[in-house]
């Protein structure tokens, strides 16, 4: 009995898109390519076509736009901070007046 429950629990496609995301945000990758890439495999172990899938995505997505377009353009501020090195500048300058 315990052996069903556990091989069930372990292809339930929401915990293989969640393990999935977490490898591929542990070895860097984009957040939201990270997402669409678990949203794509939960979506095929659930048995769904590829366009139902992305309507799913898309609409989950919809649903809380404010808070992830909030998110998306706080981590491109910090990309672009990080890649002119205008966050190694601040903290030499921050560093020096403390």
């Amino acid at each position: 009995m315990l052996t069903v429950i556990m091989s069930n629990l372990l292809l339930n496609p929401i915990l293989i898109a969640i393990g999935v995301l977490y490898i591929l945000c542990l070895k860097k990758f984009n957040v939201l390519v990270s997402l669409l890439v678990a949203a794509l495999i939960a979506g095929s172990c659930s048995g769904l076509s590829l366009k139902h899938t992305m309507d799913l995505f898309i609409q989950g997505m919809g649903d809380n736009a404010e808070t992830s377009l909030s998110y998306i353009l706080l981590g491109a501020l910090a990309a672009a901070m990080i890649q002119t090195g205008f966050s190694s500048a601040l903290s030499q300058v921050l560093t020096r007046w403390i």
